[in-house]
């Protein structure tokens, strides 16, 4: 079945490809469908060691760090046989054969340029606190000395290994270091995932595989964790042929020779110290799901200030994104305050060197962050299930983060706490604003020469140390009506989405794990019919779970545009309080460019 699986996920992939407009050909380098029946909470709280612990409270801490993809994809700067093809994914989507590769990537990939200490003088000014270096693809080519032969230090001839000396100075500068790594997808290699194009087959047969990961996966990630002294993280990615006991096996291979070292859920089969979501992921609501008792466990995404892929091409990788500072200051406000942490990817030139438009754009934050550092550095999230905005906390104040403010007035709803005063984090005089509270509602006066260019942080003092919030279950209307729209929603795992514009969906219907769940107080009991608010997708089918029933609902109607439409079936909803649920049934089809989005349910009771 997971063969299965990972054949037509693979197979949608380039079907995509070849039917996607031109900008989305080279900026989906995601695995939608990932291995198992759990997608995170599989580790042991065994393996939750003193050193975990640690390493997870700096994560935590830490909240933003450096993401690079880099590799020998970079030399042919997006483009083969004189047309355009992705980024780090251009020997997938362009389908090269292995000796090609060899030949015009990675044998000529030699980046001369390379200075450690200026990318950790990046790092630093841009106030990340980890970096994240693609150690190996999902081309195969490994950016080290490694003992296998397809390496940056013997393959081209380049004789130094920059992990080593990237390594070197984040030592020296007390930069934590972290390894990304392709365990699964190796397209190099025959038993690796992925290649079909050379080798024959997407998934490999069992034993293939298992040499391929035994070999060469595992004795990498041996190599990474014993040669580069201490390793903050090692961050995997794309699992779909990866076994139970294979992840089980990475697991005590980076615990063995890295206790301390974080790994990701993107490793496979729910193994992993925290989540991550899809790409760019976002949410509707704080999630604290996999905060232990005695430890926060925060979430991670990850997004890129290139276009056009995560590694390096000439026509996405040097645009000047000045328009989009706001976007990515308010991206890491906003991720924070929603219990996660941000990794935000650069792509180095084939030489080395980072270009100047990227350097500028995560500076941009990093001049943000020297002044408003206070909300973002060792915050907790919200007080709020479903801030309104981006919200974080620490104790005894509320942080309130607004971009390209405006309005003179800014104002909160839903905090009972009293607020004791108001100032802008900027400030440096901490000049009182005047505010009026009244019961749950609070507002602000926010003066012109006090608002910040980008994003502007108001402060409550608040008397409580841990904010008072209003109960934000779901209540049923007074005409008996119940709604339940995603804004108001829990994410069941974090391979999904959420527009929050249009407070749609972005990417539900793609894995079966997908639920999205809503806590309800019903005061009138009774039997509701049903009615949905999507774009419709005919063939995709989801489940809407209550206590007491199951029901399948369809997605049949207008594609491309937002409609109402009457769900065959109803359901019926005792007194009290409920969690109802939905889950894709059969997943959402490629038929259209458009990808299906939700926005809600309406539960109506009926009348006899």
């Amino acid at each position: 079945m997971k063969k299965l699986i990972a054949i037509i996920f693979l197979t949608l992939i380039i079907m995509g490809c070849k039917n996607n407009k031109k900008d989305d050909i080279t900026s989906i380098d995601f695995v939608t469908e990932t291995i198992g029946d759990v997608d995170f909470g599989k580790t042991k709280m065994s393996d939750y060691s003193p050193e975990i612990r640690e390493n997870m409270k700096k994560l935590y801490e830490d909240k933003f760090g450096l993401f690079v993809h880099f590799g020998p994809y970079a030399q042919l700067e997006g483009e083969w046989k004189g047309k355009e093809g992705a980024a780090e994914w251009i020997m997938r989507r362009s389908f090269i054969p292995v000796a090609k590769y060899e030949k015009e990537a990675a044998g000529k990939f030699k980046p001369e340029k390379f200075n450690a200490k200026e990318w950790v003088d990046i790092a630093e000014n841009a106030g990340m606190k980890f970096i994240v270096l693609t150690a190996k693809h999902h081309d195969g080519f490994a950016m080290y000395k490694s003992k296998h032969p397809y390496n940056l230090y013997d393959f081209s001839g380049f004789n130094r290994d920059i992990l080593k000396e990237l390594a070197e100075e984040c030592k020296e500068r007390d930069m934590k270091l972290g390894f990304y790594y392709s365990q699964d997808q190796d397209w190099h290699e025959k038993g690796g995932a992925g290649n079909d194009w050379d080798f024959g087959s997407v998934i490999k047969p069992a034993d293939e595989f298992d040499t391929y990961f035994r070999e060469k996966a595992v004795a990498q990630i041996n190599e990474l964790t014993t040669n580069y002294g201490d390793i903050f993280m090692v961050w995997f990615d794309t699992p779909f042929q990866i076994t139970d006991e294979q992840s089980q096996m990475m697991m005590d291979a980076v615990k063995k020779n890295q206790p301390g070292a974080l790994v990701n859920a993107r490793l496979g089969n729910g193994y992993g110290h925290f989540d991550v979501s899809i790409d760019n992921g976002t949410t509707p609501s704080v999630s604290k799901a996999t905060w232990l008792s005695d430890l926060k466990v925060p979430w991670q995404t990850h997004e890129s200030v290139t276009k056009n892929g995560w590694g390096y091409t000439s026509r996405g990788a040097e645009l000047d994104r000045s328009e989009d500072y706001s976007d990515f200051i308010y991206s890491l406000c906003r991720i924070v305050g929603n219990g996660g942490v941000y990794l935000l990817n650069v792509a180095p030139r084939p030489d080395g060197t980072i270009p100047e438009s990227q350097v500028n754009s995560i500076n941009a934050i990093g001049d943000w962050l020297k002044i408003n550092g206070e909300a973002i550095y060792g915050a907790d999230p919200s007080p709020l299930k479903f801030p309104p905005y981006a919200i974080t906390s620490k104790p005894g104040k509320v942080y309130l983060h607004f971009k390209d403010l405006e309005e003179d007035q800014v104002e909160i709803s839903g905090i009972l706490s009293k607020v004791n005063k108001a100032y802008v984090l900027a400030d440096a005089s901490k000049q009182s604003l005047i505010f009026k509270q009244k019961g749950e509602q609070i507002s602000v006066t926010v003066p012109e020469n006090l608002k910040q260019p980008r994003v502007t942080v108001v402060v409550l003092e608040i008397e409580d140390k841990e904010a008072k919030v209003i109960d934000e279950t779901i209540q049923q209307q007074k005409d008996g009506t119940i709604n339940l729209p995603v804004a108001k929603c829990e994410f069941a795992i974090r391979r999904i989405s959420y527009d929050y514009d249009k407070k749609v969906t972005n990417r539900w219907g793609e894995n079966t794990k997908q639920g999205l769940i809503w806590t309800i107080n019903v005061t009138q009991p009774g039997t509701f019919k049903i009615s949905s608010e999507d774009t419709g997708d005919d063939n995709f089918t989801y489940n809407l779970i209550t206590p007491k029933k199951t029901i399948e609902l369809n997605a049949k109607g207008t594609i491309g545009g937002l409609t109402k439409k009457e769900q065959k079936g109803s359901v019926t909803l005792t007194k009290g309080i409920h969690q109802i649920k939905v889950y894709p049934k059969i997943k959402t089809t490629k038929k259209t460019k458009q990808r299906y989005k939700f926005k809600g349910l309406e539960l109506i009771p009926l009348t006899e």
